[in-house]
């Protein structure tokens, strides 16, 4: 994995109504391994969608090191356009970009 040793975290939050030991044996049976939360209520209704106005799914954020979201997409952006975010993001954290992206 590319990203195993980088300053990087990926986080889950389901909001499609399942419940924690649903979402549990989801993760277990596709070995997923990073950290997920349950969004309790209908889709987009719960604390968590309500918070980060979350209105479709998927949605992905990226927040930098400093706790800052710097995009946004509702839908997948693809896996070049996601990669090339990451990238930007972590050489700004390792210090190796020269300034925060906007």
């Amino acid at each position: 994995m590319k990203l195993k040793e980088k300053p990087f975290a990926l986080l889950g939050v389901h909001v499609g109504g399942s419940t924690v030991k649903e979402l549990r044996e989801v993760m277990e049976k596709q070995k997923l391994p990073w950290r997920s939360f349950v969004d309790p209520g209908n889709a987009g209704t719960g604390p968590i969608a309500t918070k980060w106005n979350h209105s479709a799914t998927p949605t992905f954020f990226v927040i930098d090191h400093q706790g800052v979201i710097r995009y946004k997409w509702t839908g997948a952006p693809g896996e070049k356009v996601m990669d090339a975010a990451l990238d930007k993001l972590i050489k700004v954290a390792e210090g190796n970009g020269q300034n925060t992206p906007k």
